[in-house]
C-alpha cells in the first residue's frame, strides 16, 4: 500500500528552513518532575464530567466514592453513543507552504510566551504551515491515539477480539489519575476491551491504556507508527517522546483508515469525537464542526492534536506547548486556523 504520509516527512526539511520560528535544535529532556510508574510511564488525564454532560471550562465533577467490593465485571456501554464523523473522502494533498497561514498561527501566538510546537496541513488542498514542528515533546496522553489504531488494526486482523474480557490488574490502577472512580472500576474488575478503549480515549483513562498497551504489544504499536512515517514518537521509551509532525501523521493516518476497514476507521473517529476534554482545539472552532481529537496535559505539557472538517476541507492541526499559557495558545491557534480557512477558500 503506498504510504499517504510520504509528503510530510519531506516537508520537515523544507519547513525547517522557509518559516520565520524559533526552533530548538534536537531533542529536549521530557517535562515532569514526577517519578516513573511501575510501567515506566508517566501520562496525564483530563478530568471527567458526568455522563450526558459537556465539559464547561476547567470545571471538576467528584463522584462519590464507592465502598470495597469484590471484583466484578464492568459495562461501560453507557460512556459513548455512535457519533458519525467524515472520513478523508480524497487522497491526501501534497504539503504547500502557505505564507497566509503562517501568519494567522504567528498572530495568534502574538504574546503568549513558552515553547510550543505547531503543524497544520489542509488535507484537501495542501495548505500548510509548521513551526519546531521536530522539537521532541513527552507526549502525555496523546499517545493514546497511537494504541487505539493499532488495537483496530489488530481486531481487523482478526488478533485482537474486541469482546474480550480483561483484568484491571494493580499495576495497571496503580497508574491512576482519578478517572477509575468515575468509572466504578476497582483493581482486578474485568472490562472487555472495547470498553477498556473506550475509557482510554472518551474520558482518557490512563490505567485502561496501559492494559491496552500489554494486549496489543509496545513493539506492535512502534511498528505501525514507523509504518505511517513517524521517526521519533514510541511505546518503547518510559519517557514518551513525540514530535508535532509525528501527531499530525498519526492523526491523519487514523482519519484516512490507515490499515483498517472503513468502519474501524469511524468508530476510531465517534471515540476521538467523544473526548470529554473541550479547553484547547474544539474550543476555537464552531460549536457544530466535526472534529475528532486526542489531548494531553500533564507537568509541562499541554497538547492537542486533531483532525477538523473545516469551512475549506478536513485539515490536520497539531500544537504542543509546554502548559506555561494553559490552553489558551492552542485554542488560540485553533481559531486562528478555523478563521484563516474560512475566509480564503
Amino acid at each position: 500500500m503506498q504510504n499517504p504520509f510520504r509528503y510530510l516527512n519531506a516537508l520537515v526539511v523544507v519547513a525547517a528552513l522557509a518559516l520565520v520560528a524559533a526552533c530548538n535544535d534536537g531533542p529536549v529532556e521530557p517535562v515532569g518532575n514526577e517519578e516513573p510508574t511501575s510501567l515506566g510511564l508517566l501520562v496525564g488525564t483530563p478530568d471527567p464530567v458526568e455522563p450526558g454532560e459537556q465539559r464547561i471550562g476547567s470545571s471538576t465533577l467528584s463522584p462519590e466514592p464507592t465502598p470495597t467490593r469484590e471484583p466484578v465485571l464492568v459495562s461501560l456501554d453507557w460512556l459513548a453513543g455512535d457519533v458519525a464523523v467524515p472520513g478523508l473522502d480524497g487522497p491526501i494533498a501534497a504539503p504547500v507552504l502557505d505564507a497566509g497561514l503562517q501568519s494567522a498561527v504567528a498572530g495568534a501566538l502574538a504574546g503568549h510566551g513558552g515553547d510550543v510546537s505547531v503543524v497544520v496541513h489542509n488535507l484537501a488542498d495542501g495548505r500548510y504551515t509548521a513551526s519546531n514542528e521536530t522539537r521532541t515533546w513527552y507526549a502525555a496522553s496523546t499517545f493514546k491515539a497511537s494504541v487505539l489504531l493499532e488495537a483496530y488494526r489488530q481486531r481487523d486482523s482478526g488478533e485482537l477480539d474486541f469482546a474480550k474480557l480483561v483484568t484491571l490488574e494493580e499495576k495497571y490502577a496503580e497508574n491512576d489519575l482519578g478517572t477509575l472512580e468515575y468509572l466504578e472500576i476497582k483493581p482486578n474488575d474485568q472490562v472487555s476491551v472495547q470498553d477498556a478503549i473506550k475509557g482510554m480515549i472518551v474520558v482518557s483513562d490512563t490505567s485502561l491504556a496501559l492494559l491496552m498497551v500489554e494486549q496489543v504489544n509496545s513493539n506492535r504499536i512502534d511498528a505501525t507508527l514507523r509504518e505511517i512515517g513517524t521517526t521519533v514518537m514510541t511505546m518503547n521509551d518510559r519517557e514518551l517522546p513525540t514530535t508535532a509532525i509525528d501527531l499530525a501523521q498519526l492523526m491523519t493516518a487514523i482519519a484516512s483508515g490507515y490499515g483498517v476497514s472503513a468502519a474501524s476507521r469511524d468508530e476510531m473517529l465517534s471515540l476521538l469525537s467523544q473526548e470529554w476534554f473541550t479547553e484547547g482545539i474544539i474550543a476555537g472552532v464552531p460549536a457544530v464542526t466535526s472534529l475528532a481529537h486526542k489531548s494531553g496535559n500533564f507537568t509541562g505539557a499541554t497538547h492537542d492534536a486533531a483532525i477538523v472538517w473545516g469551512p475549506d476541507g478536513p485539515y490536520s492541526i497539531v500544537v504542543m506547548t509546554d502548559g506555561s499559557g494553559g490552553w489558551s495558545p492552542i485554542a488560540a491557534v485553533s481559531a486562528a486556523v478555523w478563521q484563516y480557512f474560512e475566509a480564503t477558500p
